[in-house]
């Protein structure tokens, strides 16, 4: 994630659209450190969702082999009965 962090800070500072009131390494570093958090952020928020969709389908009668197409699709549709019932969407 630092590297993407990186990436998305250089990406971010190489556009034109984008000032930076501070041009300087301090800056640069705390808009790092700010990605880096963001990402981190996200990054939790997919893995307990993704647990919580693990844990709804394994409470299934019949579940369904991981990996298998039957899977795949049960998991796509709890994944966003989740998403959908956490963010109101």
């Amino acid at each position: 994630m630092f590297a993407l962090a990186d990436r998305i800070v250089a990406d971010l500072t190489a556009t034109e659209s984008v000032m930076m009131k501070a041009d300087d390494e301090k800056a640069h570093g705390q808009l790092r450190t700010d990605v880096f958090r963001v990402l981190e952020d996200e990054s939790k928020l997919e893995e307990s969702i993704d647990q919580e969709v693990r844990r709804a389908l394994s409470t299934y009668s019949r579940p369904a082999p991981e990996g298998s197409a039957e899977w795949e699709l049960l998991y796509q549709k709890t994944r966003d009965e989740v998403y959908r019932r956490r963010f109101r969407l």
